[in-house]
């Protein structure tokens, strides 16, 4: 049975002493009844996570003893996802899956075809508590960064600094993502890729990324629904750079964007 996995801010660890507060105490002590002596996971969302027990439960706050860490490894290439906001809780789910696929950072964006209505003041602290639960779900000890949204012109015209710049579209014919990675010149260390909303690209937001330095790449001869494709191109990103390998010095040698075999 795997442990318990809770949130911890660092400034709450003090030598091996960590207090946990807050909704994760009373999580603790009031939802999962946990005990003095119950072994438990936290993190502190800086890629560390910490192998504890709990010493005293308080109506205010739990005090544990830190028996060990460990630090996440950095994946082998860095992958940013471009969003365009989607409606209803399609947005929710792309924000659990892409977390625990291993996004490193989330970028959402209005776009000509989608939503375009300013978000809610509230809508910011919602995305970061799925992101913590997906954390939680799946041991990730570093949450994705979710960066403000802006129109899509802008982020084109301002987008991270990564190596490789994908934008996936139903209409792309000729290039696929496997070609685009094999034709790298160097070693990538980063990609940033986009994704439409449900009534996808325009032309001319198309135009515009490619001249920014974006590549537009097919996902296939399907029309798919917009979270769907999402998922389907982060999970196929994540394999094909190799960062869904087992973290091995073998593998790590490995070239990150060579291509899939074609047998």
């Amino acid at each position: 049975m795997s442990l318990r996995r809770f949130f911890i801010n660092p400034t709450d660890i003090t030598g091996k002493t960590a207090q946990l507060t807050g909704t994760e105490a009373h999580h603790i002590r009031s939802v999962l009844r946990l005990a003095p002596g119950d072994p438990i996971i936290f993190f502190d969302g800086t890629g560390t996570r910490y192998q504890a027990r709990i010493e005293q439960i308080l109506k205010d706050r739990v005090t544990a003893t830190i028996i060990n860490h460990t630090q996440d490894l950095l994946p082998k290439v860095r992958i940013h996802l471009g969003q365009a906001l989607l409606k209803g809780q399609k947005m929710d789910l792309i924000l659990q899956k892409a977390t625990e696929l291993g996004v490193d950072a989330i970028w959402p964006f209005y776009s000509e075809h989608g939503i375009h209505k300013p978000q809610r003041d509230t809508q910011m602290e919602r995305w970061q508590r799925i992101v913590l639960e997906a954390c939680k779900q799946c041991d990730r000890a570093r949450p994705p960064e979710i960066h403000d949204t802006r129109e899509v012109t802008d982020l084109l015209a301002h987008p991270p600094p990564c190596d490789t710049k994908l934008i996936f579209w139903e209409h792309e014919t000729r290039q696929t993502l496997n070609e685009v990675l094999a034709g790298q010149e160097r070693d990538c260390n980063s990609v940033f890729f986009l994704l439409g909303p449900e009534g996808g690209f325009s032309a001319a937001e198309v135009a515009y990324a490619q001249q920014a330095g974006f590549t537009p790449v097919s996902l296939g001869p399907r029309i798919l629904r917009a979270e769907t494709a999402t998922l389907a191109a982060t999970a196929i990103l994540q394999f094909t750079l190799g960062n869904l390998n087992p973290a091995t010095p073998e593998n790590q040698e490995k070239n990150p964007c060579a291509p899939l075999s074609k047998g």
